[in-house]
């Protein structure tokens, strides 16, 4: 399937081009063009290219709709297998922290270091910044509030 203007040169169309009129007002316009010899001898829309561009366009829509999801679902199965696998991985991590306890195994201890310096290097990347605790006492209330006196 070819898809009519999808080779063409469109760097100079701008990104924040809008949509000017809904697809019934081109509808309802290539209807008056038909309808009128007027309408058709100023020859400034021709009604059948205007209803190719809106069957053109309906389909793009339904395209659209399905490579979006195909989209969410390769990123979910993405997402499951990076999972599925990370678990397995911190589970031999784990594992192999047990097994460079032994001092025969510094082979080993030199890969639980690497990985352990990832682990950190990755989760200081994706801890959230907190703001520091203010440094000034907060002022207390005007009008003096009364501190409750022991009986």
């Amino acid at each position: 399937m070819q898809i009519p203007g999808y080779e063409a040169d469109l760097s100079d169309v701008p990104k924040s081009l809008r949509r000017t009129v809904s697809s019934d007002f081109l509808g309802m316009t290539a209807a008056a063009v038909d309808a009128s010899s007027e309408l058709q001898g100023v020859k400034e829309l021709d009604a059948a290219e205007c209803r190719d561009t809106m069957q053109l366009t309906d389909a793009i829509d339904v395209l659209i709709a399905h490579l979006g999801t195909v989209t969410r679902r390769l990123s979910l199965i993405k997402r499951a297998k990076l999972g599925k696998t990370g678990r397995r991985a911190l589970g031999i991590y784990n594992i192999a922290q047990r097994v460079a306890l032994n001092p025969n195994n510094t082979h080993v201890a030199v890969h639980v270091e690497k990985m352990k310096a990832e682990l950190r290097r990755t989760r200081i990347g994706r801890q959230a910044k907190v703001p520091p605790a203010p440094t000034t006492p907060i002022p207390a209330p005007e009008g003096g509030a009364k501190t409750p006196k022991a009986a």
